[in-house]
């Protein structure tokens, strides 16, 4: 027997996310969750994503919102990944187009949904935390770190998932070397993702991000953009309202008590997949979706 269940592919500025709705029943059991996102998430073998949404009930919110990196791990928050929930919630019922609340391990999340011929979401990201509660060893502002004689000044910040922010002058340089450097740098004991960033002025700054759990660089990152902004604010170069622009679009950040980020999102795909084919056996008791 075929064992299909049924996904959505969606993107946020080329950030793109399997999405699976569980709304009403669990379709990926608990303990196979990490197996399956690594499966479906690899680009030859599986449909190919950056990570995978799970749609869930929840008793404080319209919904819950589940982020798993594609090496299986789960992320309390994804700025591009929780704009596709929304919209994805809104076109299915669960939640009315306007004001919504989503619950993560983040918290609860404020955000508004909109369409005027593409699908925009507000998100509040809350607010940022700094210091030892990035998490970090100790505060990691302005800390310089060499790698192979090029140094790099770093702040760190978390807007629900911890980022370092580096200013560089060029952004044209592989990134993948330093950004694992320092990505995996023992001050970080959850790890953290990497964004190098050229200010254009002080409303606009291009950025280029290093994702923890995808470990390489994406298109796009949301909590990224908006750790560049706040950051970029703080240190007096950018101003509280910035476009980020990333390889995959343009992300509108404000910076005020709280933080919120604006940007489409698409929903490109809806179609099955075959579990036995990604290797993936469910509890004989399941049944099929």
């Amino acid at each position: 027997m075929a064992w299909m269940i049924r996904i959505t592919k969606m993107h946020g500025n080329g950030n793109d996310f399997i999405l699976i709705d569980e709304f009403e029943r669990e379709i990926i059991p608990e303990k196979l969750k990490p197996d399956f996102v690594k499966a479906v998430c690899h680009r030859r073998f599986g449909v190919g994503a950056d990570g995978v949404l799970f749609v869930q009930k929840s008793d404080i919110g319209d919904a819950r919102f589940r982020y798993f990196n594609s090496d299986g791990s789960e992320a309390e928050m994804c700025g591009n990944g929780i704009r596709c929930f929304c919209r994805y919630i809104v076109e299915e019922g669960y939640a009315k187009e306007g004001k919504v609340r989503v619950e993560t391990l983040a918290g609860i999340k404020e955000l508004e949904v909109w369409f005027d011929g593409k699908w925009w979401v507000k998100v509040d990201m809350g607010r940022p935390k700094f210091g030892k509660d990035v998490p970090a060893k100790e505060d990691v502002w302005g800390k310089e770190f060499e790698v192979k004689g090029r140094k790099f000044k770093v702040y760190a910040v978390n807007t629900g998932v911890p980022h370092a922010v580096i200013f560089v002058d060029d952004l044209d340089f592989d990134i993948i070397e330093p950004a694992r450097f320092i990505r995996f740098h023992e001050i970080f004991p959850e790890g953290i993702n990497v964004n190098f960033a050229k200010v254009e002025s002080r409303s606009k700054v291009f950025v280029r991000t290093y994702e923890r759990g995808v470990e390489d660089e994406t298109l796009s990152c949301g909590t990224g953009s908006c750790a560049v902004a706040i950051v970029g604010h703080k240190l007096g170069i950018l101003d509280n309202k910035v476009d980020v622009q990333t390889k995959g679009g343009v992300l509108r950040i404000e910076v005020g008590e709280t933080v919120y980020m604006t940007g489409t999102a698409n929903r490109i795909l809806e179609g099955e997949i075959n579990l036995n084919e990604l290797g993936i056996s469910l509890d004989l008791h399941s049944k099929p979706y």
